[in-house]
């Protein structure tokens, strides 16, 4: 009779958390996380109201935001054409104005110069207005000979000083009846758009603070539901860390969670606004386009909302800490 194989099998190693703490830490955020999470939907309607005003508070900074950015591409350099407008005096006939165009465009200041002759400007001017009986009925075309002169581009931007002294200089000319700079109304919308910048600012700071206000009343009365429960975890020897996760967990999905129904709110506004916008452009011969909320612009919101919600959760947690302390 053969010996029976030996079937005895190596002893199971048991699993211990206290020799592996990162296996540890990893368990103890995973339940944060879950119960967390659990919690926040345990009343949905509650819930819902709490982000419905969070995302209301960042809807309103981020619109404002993409206002003023959408404002800003009328001011761009692309889109700028930075001309000085030249109206000769009645006396100057055509040729001398081409004439003085050709000495315009030999300066180093100028980029290129385009003449628009009496005829052309009345002729424009016919098709604008739509008086053309009433122009027919002139004995002299009352309009002067126009040099259109666009500077280099190196006189632009912060340089606008440059500009002005330029303008300046070609006034003096016998020629030259009036100079207008026609970059006039983009230097006043610059200054209303900085004005604008602070205001949006203000307001961002405002409603962050109030993203700030709900996330951590809505986690305090959540510490007051649980307050029994704390008290027993304190009474088993739960740190104020283990108190604080599941708190601090919540906070982040408030925040995380408004922050994407603001950016829902946003779209939803930009789509009502195309068209309208797009038929206006039209009107004026433009092909202006609404920017919307780009990728870095998403990653932005939601990092800034997810730490506005940590914030609130951590003032909230921490004050009722520090007053159980005091209380013990």
């Amino acid at each position: 009779m053969s010996s029976p194989t030996n079937t005895k099998q190596p002893p199971k190693r048991k699993a211990s958390a206290t020799k592996n703490p990162l296996a540890a830490w990893f368990n103890q955020q995973r339940n944060a996380i879950q119960f967390s999470m659990e919690r926040l939907w345990i009343n949905p309607l509650s819930t819902w109201i709490t982000l419905a005003a969070i995302a209301i508070a960042l809807s309103l900074p981020t619109s404002l935001h993409l206002l003023l950015k959408n404002l800003q591409t009328l001011t761009a350099d692309k889109r700028e054409v930075p001309t000085i407008t030249l109206f000769l005096k009645q006396n100057v006939g055509e040729q001398q104005a081409k004439d003085m165009a050709e000495l315009a465009s030999a300066l180093p200041e100028v980029e290129g110069v385009r003449v628009v002759t009496r005829d052309q400007a009345l002729e424009n001017f016919r098709k604008i207005t739509g008086f053309a009986e009433t122009l027919d009925s002139l004995d002299d075309n009352p309009l002067p000979n126009v040099l259109i002169i666009t500077p280099r581009l190196q006189l632009l931007g912060n340089a606008t000083l440059d500009v002005e002294a330029f303008s300046t200089k070609l006034k003096k000319y016998n020629e030259v009846e009036d100079v207008q700079i026609d970059v006039e109304w983009i230097q006043r919308l610059r200054a209303i758009l900085s004005i604008a910048e602070r205001i949006i600012l203000v307001v961002s700071v405002l409603l962050g603070l109030t993203v700030l206000l709900v996330v951590g009343n809505t986690i305090r009365l959540d510490i007051e539901n649980r307050k029994d429960e704390i008290r027993v975890t304190r009474l088993i020897g739960a740190t104020n860390a283990y108190i604080r996760r599941p708190f601090i967990y919540g906070g982040i999905w408030f925040g995380l969670f408004g922050g994407v129904l603001s950016l829902v709110i946003v779209h939803l506004a930009l789509l009502f606004l195309v068209q309208p916008v797009g038929q206006l452009a039209t009107l004026y011969g433009n092909t202006f386009i609404i920017s919307g909320v780009d990728v870095a612009m998403t990653l932005k919101i939601l990092l800034a909302s997810s730490l506005l919600g940590i914030v609130g959760a951590w003032l909230a947690v921490g004050r009722y800490l520090w007053r159980d302390e005091q209380l013990a």
